[in-house]
Parts: C-alpha cells; structure tokens; sequence
C-alpha cells in the first residue's frame, strides 16, 4: 500500500503511497493506529517538467505521542490535471486546504463538492503556484460579475437574510468577508472568503536567495515578526548544515518570547476597543509601544525586524539592552494589574465573552487549530513543551488551558501566556548574562555574528515549526541544491483558523462576530499566499 522511507533531518517519518486511490486507507490507519489526530498542512510540489509531473504533501500530527508523518502522494495527469481521494471526512481542516490547492495547483479532489476559490476572484484563468504559470500575463476581472461565489443561498419561500460582513469593516482588517444567513439576529450558516490581500509571498520565494527572503517572513505576521524570522532560518540553516551556539540559542528564545508579548498585547487591546473598553485598551496598547520602542533600538525597526541571520542574529544584545528591558517587564507588570482589575470581572465583558465563539476539543482538532485557540478547549498542546526547540527545553514554564473554549477562555489563555513569557525572558537573561561573551553565532568570530556570505543550501526537503502567536508556524521548503529554493509553502496559523471560524460563529448572533473574531487573531499576511 505505501512505501516507508527512513526519517528525515526534521524528524518526520515520511510515508510514500504508490497509488493515489490507497490516500484515504493509509491516513484512517495514521489516525485511528498511530493517534495522527491534527492534519497541520496540505500543499502540492509541482514536478511538471520530470516524469512524476505533480506531488502532494500532507503533513500530519500526533499530539498524543508527539510524532509527525509527511505524506506524498505523486499523482498522475491527464491534460495537466490531477486527481486523488478527499479527506474531508476525516479531517474537516481538508474541506478548507483542499479548496487552496484546487485554485493553486488544479488538483481535484473526489468526493469534496466544495472546491470554490477561497483566494482567488469567480473566473480567474490559471495555477498561479505552478511553475507553468506566467507571471506576466494580466488576469482582467470581471466587473459585471461577482467576484465571489457563495455556498450561503436562500430558497424563494425563505424568510431570512444574507448578509455581506467585510471586506469593507473595521473589525475585519478589510482583508476578510462573510457571507451570513441570518434568522433575525441569529447566524445560521457562515461563508468565509480570505483572498483580499496579495503579495504573492510563495511565488516570490521562488525567485529570490535565501537571505533575500528573510524581509518576507517579516509581513507574514507584523505582530511578532521575530518569530516568523526565527522559524524561517532554523529551517534553513538545518538544510544546510549551520549551527548556532548557546547564547544564540537563548537571545533567539528571549526575542521570541518578547515578540509574543506584543502579539498578544495586539490582540487583546483591539478586542476589548472593539467592545467598547477603551482604558485598558489604552493601558495595553501603552505597554506594546514600550516594547516596539525597546525592539527597535535592538533591530532598527518597531515592526518588520529582519534581525535573524544564518548562523546567528545581526547584532549582539547588550548588557545594557537587556538591564532596559528587565525595567519594561517591571513596567509592563505594573500596568497589566490594571487591566485585571478592570476586565476579568466586568460584567459587560463576561456577558460578552462567555459561552460565545465557543468550539470544542474534538472540533478543535479536526479543524486544524493550535495555539491559544486549542488551548483555551482545555487542551495543552504546545509545541514549545511537544517538541522543544531553540533553548526551551531548559526553561520552567507552564501551558495555560481554558475550560470551555469561549471567548473569555482565549481571553485568560493569553493573558496566562503573557506572564510566562515575562517568566521565559527572565530565565534567559539570567543565562545569558552568566555566559561569557562569545558572540551570536558559533561559526565566525566574536566580531561577525552571522554568515557574509548566501548560504548554498543542500538538495533536500524539511518542514520546521515554531509556537507562533496564534499556533503552529511551519515552513515547509524544497531545495535542489543552491541559493534559492524550488519551493517554500508556509503553514500559517491565521489561514488554517479561518477554515473553521465559521463553525465558531453559526449559531451565535451578529454582534458576536465582533468579539470572536478579535480572539482568533486573524492577521492578514499569514492568510496571503
């Protein structure tokens, strides 16, 4: 039935099936004999100019005994068009995935009825990702016709509404739009469309080296770019062989942790202004800017860092960089008493938050979720215990769970977290400062902190995977040999999430959409491909 090829550099076992029709058999035993509970990512390798033509990758998860299983399935064509079993049915994170690597690569998957554009316009000419697809050609769109199209119908007797929430809405960052079905105020079906913003972050990789890249992971997530930067190299930097020593190791920990603060600093402070509670808003958003600041004293920038390099980071942190950020984690202590004090108890906000956006475990799981929205259903899966990588495997700290996986609940997860990340970035900066001196990165001197030169990255495969913000940050890269990547597809926490928003909002009325869709975070860049 498929073929067992010995584990690679990142620690997946990898599972070839021969025939793509045996696609859904080997992934029910994964599931149901080996406990592979989370599909993570779903994405195509364009082969066309070899024999093989077309490859698909799945990239599954056991939370339960921390293993990963990559999955490929080469695939036959006829006129350039492929075919292979769905796996809607045994994960719902399928209907989602297999809808982009429809529009993306002109995959058809049996038995998935839904297979709609999610980021592209109605009527669109072409496989953007595919290396036939010509990047000069102009895809005119067509005025007279609506750009999307819709699964949210309403039969001629019916007595209800659809309604269009976003793109044009403040809550929805403009680049996400809803089509609802209401009964009077209650949500009954929900449409989500996230393909109204377009960089064309994969494709772009395609075409430039690997340290040109490092500015793109940046506006992945603009809330903790540090993160994306950090994940991106270890990816590369275990393909070609780089290694970084242990001070590296613990500054790359710290600035995660600090770039997780702000990201969840972001994310609380705009939901609570969008219901209305402005000073806490104003206090939260007072401790963010102090970080910003503090960030860009060390980077040069308060929002798109670059900071990583190949082997290290692109400078040192001072003695004195680290002694100001001891007094913002003071300050930040300070202010977030306040915050408490004004919001975990208020009335209004519990009426607000609890028992709405509600998803359970089993849905959580299915869908694809992690981070702070799996967590708060009461689920501790997190990748920085799971599978820890840089220094976190020596730091204590805990996972923060919530009860019921309402609102409130990812509320108080990241409240929770922002306190272990203060605890985190203090257990680093007591190591550090124990540390002689020796510079960031462990290949060149004490004076050069990172690699002068494009790193020739060997030929090869490799998915690495961080503890974003929002959950699991997977860059997935292919590599023939050289400076610049066949293939990069990022897995992003935000894009997966909005596969399944609409399961946490049916059901719940209109004004509710508002506070859910503040908890999931959503951030634009991850949801560009």
């Amino acid at each position: 039935m498929f073929s067992e090829s010995q584990a690679v550099a990142d620690g997946h076992r990898v599972l070839e099936v021969a025939v793509a029709s045996d696609l859904r058999s080997v992934v029910r035993k994964l599931k149901e004999e080996f406990s592979c509970d989370l599909l993570l990512d779903i994405t195509a390798l364009d082969l066309l100019a070899t024999e093989t033509k077309m490859v698909m990758v799945y990239h599954l998860c056991s939370t339960k005994h921390g293993q990963r299983v990559r999955v490929k399935v080469p695939l036959s064509s006829t006129n350039n068009m492929f075919m292979l079993p769905s796996l809607r049915e045994e994960y719902a994170a399928a209907n989602f995935l297999e809808r982009e690597v429809h529009e993306m690569y002109g995959v058809n998957f049996e038995n998935n009825p839904d297979q709609r554009n999610i980021l592209l316009y109605k009527g669109f000419v072409g496989y953007p990702l595919r290396k036939d697809f010509d990047i000069a050609k102009e895809c005119p769109l067509d005025l007279q016709a609506s750009p999307i199209e819709s699964s949210v119908t309403l039969a001629d007797d019916e007595q209800k509404m659809v309604l269009n929430f976003g793109p044009s809405h403040p809550a929805t960052h403009g680049t996400i739009h809803l089509v609802l079905k209401l009964e009077g105020e209650r949500i009954e079906r929900a449409d989500v469309h996230c393909g109204y913003l377009h960089r064309g972050f994969e494709k772009e990789c395609e075409r430039h080296n690997w340290q040109n890249i490092i500015p793109f992971t940046d506006r992945l997530n603009y809330c903790s770019p540090l993160i994306n930067n950090f994940a991106y190299a270890e990816a590369v930097e275990a393909l070609a062989g780089i290694t970084i020593n242990e001070r590296c190791r613990y500054a790359r920990t710290l600035l995660s942790e600090c770039a997780r603060l702000c990201d969840h600093l972001t994310c609380i402070a705009a939901s609570l202004m969008e219901l209305g509670a402005m000073t806490p808003f104003l206090y939260l958003m007072t401790i963010r800017d102090y970080f910003y600041e503090h960030l860009a004293s060390l980077t040069g920038a308060r929002l798109t860092h670059s900071f990583v390099r190949f082997g290290g980071l692109k400078s040192e942190l001072s003695n004195e960089w680290l002694a100001k950020l001891q007094e913002w984690l003071c300050f930040y202590e300070e202010y977030i008493k306040r915050v408490h004090a004004l919001v975990d108890r208020n009335r209004i906000f519990i009426d607000r938050m609890r028992n709405t956006g509600v998803i359970s475990t089993a849905d959580a799981l299915s869908l694809g979720f992690t981070g702070p929205l799996l967590r708060s259903t009461g689920f501790a899966y997190d990748l920085r215990k799971a599978a820890p990588y840089l220094a976190y495997g020596e730091l204590d700290f805990e996972i923060p769970v919530g009860i019921s996986g309402d609102n409130y609940d990812r509320y108080y997860v990241r409240m929770r977290e922002m306190d272990e990340s203060v605890s985190m970035i203090r257990q680093c900066m007591k190591k550090m400062q124990a540390m002689a001196v020796q510079g960031l990165n462990s290949v060149n001197s004490d004076k050069t902190y990172f690699l002068p030169k494009i790193p020739v990255v060997s030929a090869g495969e490799i998915y690495k995977a961080h503890e974003g913000a929002n959950g699991e940050l997977g860059f997935y890269i292919v590599s023939v040999g050289g400076k610049i990547p066949y293939k990069l597809h990022v897995r992003a926490p935000s894009f997966v999430h909005m596969g399944g928003f609409h399961k946490m909002i049916e059901g719940d009325q209109l004004a509710d959409i508002i506070a859910t869709f503040g908890t999931i975070n959503m951030i634009g860049g991850e949801c560009d491909r």
